[in-house]
């Protein structure tokens, strides 16, 4: 094992998670200005590598140049633009009225941002766990959020469960939480 410094581990192509093909990973890692080549045998998929890069650039806020080559014999993908955050991204789409200035409302907003997100990973899990220890959902959505501050996410991770028990969805039981049976 080896620890980094943040200038290593800048310079490391981070795979993601499941079956990312290598296509994926060469457009995630790529820096503005950098181009691939991508040749026929490397694409064994129907539709074309375009779909992928529509796919990044809506998810992971990066835009490119994509262009198929002449005779077929393959596509070139290039990196544009800067990276921004996606979530902020959305949010200043739908809403029509300017942001506030104030650092509080950035960071409420955050807060909420996160809170949700939160809920929606929790409850997921829950689907697919039924029963879980609290203390292995913590450190689940710990994992998930972690460029997101540690103590900030097991509070709102608390309250989200808090919220959860009284509206009925979620029972808490000897450090489980589970979901109830409905009775009909």
């Amino acid at each position: 094992m080896k620890k980094l410094d943040e200038q290593e581990f800048e310079k490391l192509f981070i795979k993601g998670k499941g079956r990312s093909s290598n296509v994926f990973n060469a457009l995630i890692n790529l820096k503005i200005g950098e181009g691939i080549l991508i040749e026929k045998k490397d694409w064994n998929r129907k539709a074309g590598p375009n779909t992928l890069v529509k796919y990044i650039e809506k998810k992971h806020g990066m835009k490119f140049k994509c262009g198929k080559l002449e005779g077929d014999s393959g596509w070139a993908v290039k990196r544009i633009e800067q990276v921004f955050n996606v979530a902020e991204n959305k949010k200043a789409e739908t809403k029509s009225t300017p942001k506030s200035s104030n650092t509080n409302d950035v960071s409420h907003e955050n807060r909420l941002m996160l809170k949700s997100e939160l809920v929606v990973f929790y409850l997921g899990r829950m689907a697919f766990h039924k029963i879980e220890r609290i203390e292995e959902s913590i450190k689940a959505c710990c994992n998930q959020f972690w460029k997101q501050n540690e103590s900030l996410v097991k509070e709102l991770l608390l309250e989200v469960m808090k919220s959860l028990e009284e509206q009925g969805h979620i029972i808490i039981e000897n450090e489980k939480t589970y979901i109830p049976l409905r009775r009909t």
